[in-house]
């Protein structure tokens, strides 16, 4: 991790790939305030536990050069990119003091980034694919309700969707 902190500047990403005799899986490390962020599966690769000592590459792949044309061809007018659109979401109702796990899901091109606000501190987030997985245990005293929005983007900023979300309690 520290050689991928030296060579990605802070706030910038790289793409990596993952091979074994079988597989190829390709990544995106991006360099967050100190910290490398791995997002897996990167142009419908799926994500797989690799054995210890499968090889990391840095070379040319198709994330690669579609990332370096929508990033660095000044000639382009935009990049072929199917926006991110809301898909709908499973948010159930809250039970104070038991397990509670909700879903936002969005459609097109990833990769996606994701932002939430409007969470209790109690609530946590995290993203796999085109997916936000909010999940917690509201604490027994929880008396809601919390409004929680959802927003993705992609295609280098230029698509962008929220999805807004009321907890309610049982």
């Amino acid at each position: 991790l520290n050689k991928l902190l030296s060579l990605v500047p802070e706030g910038e990403d790289i793409y990596l790939t993952i091979k074994d005799d079988l597989y190829t899986e390709y990544i995106k490390a991006q360099n967050q305030c100190g910290t490398i962020v791995i997002e897996r599966g990167i142009a419908g690769t799926t994500p797989r536990r690799f054995p210890r000592g499968s090889c990391v590459f840095f070379e040319t792949s198709l994330p690669v050069v579609q990332w370096l044309i929508c990033n660095y061809d000044c000639c382009a007018t935009d990049c072929p990119c199917t926006a991110v659109q809301s898909a709908g979401g499973l948010i159930p109702q809250v039970e104070p003091g038991q397990p509670w796990r909700g879903l936002a899901v969005f459609t097109g091109d990833l990769p996606m980034n994701f932002g939430v606000t409007g969470l209790p501190n109690w609530l946590h987030a995290s993203s796999k694919g085109n997916t936000v997985i909010l999940e917690g245990t509201a604490p027994a005293e929880y008396a809601g309700p919390n409004v929680i929005a959802v927003t993705a983007t992609n295609c280098n900023g230029q698509g962008v969707a929220t999805q807004i979300f009321e907890l309610a309690i049982v």
